[in-house]
Parts: C-alpha cells; structure tokens; sequence
C-alpha cells in the first residue's frame, strides 16, 4: 500500500469554505477507489493535513489520473487552489496497516515501484517550488523519476 501525506497551508480567511469543500472532495475520492484515511488542521498555523491510499504506484497513478481529469475536479480546480498559499506531499511505503481489526506488518520492503516514483505534475497556475531534498540512491531500490 501506498500513502501521500498532504499538507496544506490554507488561507486565514478561507479555512471553513476550504473545509467544506474537502468533505465534498473526500467523497468524490471515493468515488474514484481512492481511499482517504484522514484529515485534521492545525488551528495555530492553518495548516490542513490529510492522507489519501492507494494498491501500489500503477494504482495510485492511474487513479489520480481520473480523479484529476473528471469534469467535477476540473470545473472546481481553480476554486479551491485559490485557498491554498503552499501544499507539499510526501510519499509513503506502508510499514505497518490494520487489516480488518488487527495491527499487522506490510510486506518489507514493497514489492514494486517505489511510492511516488512518477512525478506528479503541477495544478494550472502553480510551479514547483526552487525547495528539494536530496536523498542517496539506495542499491535495493531504483532511484525516482
């Protein structure tokens, strides 16, 4: 399983309508396979966090790729990133999952392309940003990109 860990910094006078139309997202991720596990704010610095899974990378590409070309997100795209000053993501390998009720370890290291191992393109209007972090390649994985 692959998780992104979405972080969000919302505009001080737009963090309800933001609210309100995640909820409305989150559903319309269901819609598309795409399971999101969690949202919560930081009250102090606007900051909206969220997780959202998915099988494997193939699985979260493609889903992305549909949930990101329906009329619904392209008719709203500019709406909402207008609520936002800056977004990263992080992508994650599942180490540890609950599988019905129990707490079991993921299958180590995962099988596959590594999570976030396609880069994601920019929303209309926004860049990446002149920040990066560097990590060494490592021998047992392919490097990303």
């Amino acid at each position: 399983m692959i998780t992104e860990l979405r972080r969000y910094r919302i505009k001080p006078d737009r963090l309800e309508s933001w609210l309100a139309f995640f909820l409305e997202a989150a559903r319309e991720h269901d819609q598309h396979g795409i399971r999101v596990e969690y949202a919560g704010v930081d009250r102090e610095t606007n900051t909206f966090v969220w997780l959202r899974s998915f099988e494997d990378e193939a699985d979260r590409v493609a889903r992305k790729e549909a949930f990101y070309g329906a009329d619904w997100w392209v008719e709203r795209e500019a709406f909402v990133m207008d609520h936002v000053i800056e977004y990263d993501v992080t992508f994650l390998d599942a180490a540890v999952i609950r599988d019905g009720g129990e707490v079991s370890a993921a299958p180590w290291p995962a099988e596959g392309e590594p999570a976030g191992s396609h880069a994601d393109g920019s929303p209309d209007g926004w860049v990446r940003s002149a920040r990066a972090t560097f990590v060494p390649i490592r021998e047992t994985r392919p490097a990303p990109g």
